[in-house]
């Protein structure tokens, strides 16, 4: 049994251009020239991912899923050529626009989250020996 020969760099950006259209971004192509490795490494991370055809979710919640996450993190360019993908799957506009407002609701309460600690201290009341105003 042989293994499959791996795709070429230019076949990557050929396929992610296929797929993202006009909303791929930039790092792919400065990735092909400057570490091949990686964008072939980020290539196969996908195809294992939301590119997973063998997925139980289909396509295009794989691709809200991604908009979410890219949007959780700050990654613009990956949020909208995810939200190209999802078009392309049968996403629509609201759709999309409840993706957003998922990812905003999420990150707000990470935040509220991460201060649980603060507002319980609030909560509490002054520290011993700590004056008021």
């Amino acid at each position: 049994m042989s293994n499959p020969t791996p795709p070429t760099p230019d076949q990557v950006l050929a396929m992610m251009s296929q797929k993202m259209g006009d909303t791929l971004p930039a790092w792919p192509k400065l990735l092909a020239n400057l570490a091949p490795d990686l964008l072939l490494g980020t290539a196969m991370n996908s195809a294992g991912s939301v590119g997973r055809e063998a997925s139980t979710i289909p396509a295009k919640y794989r691709s809200l899923i991604a908009v979410a996450a890219a949007l959780g993190r700050g990654q613009a360019s990956c949020a909208r050529s995810q939200a190209y993908m999802a078009r392309q799957a049968g996403a629509t506009d609201e759709e999309l626009l409840d993706t957003v407002r998922i990812a905003r609701h999420l990150a707000a309460a990470g935040i509220l989250d991460a201060a649980t600690s603060l507002l319980a201290d609030l909560g509490a009341g002054p520290a011993s020996g700590e004056k008021t105003r």
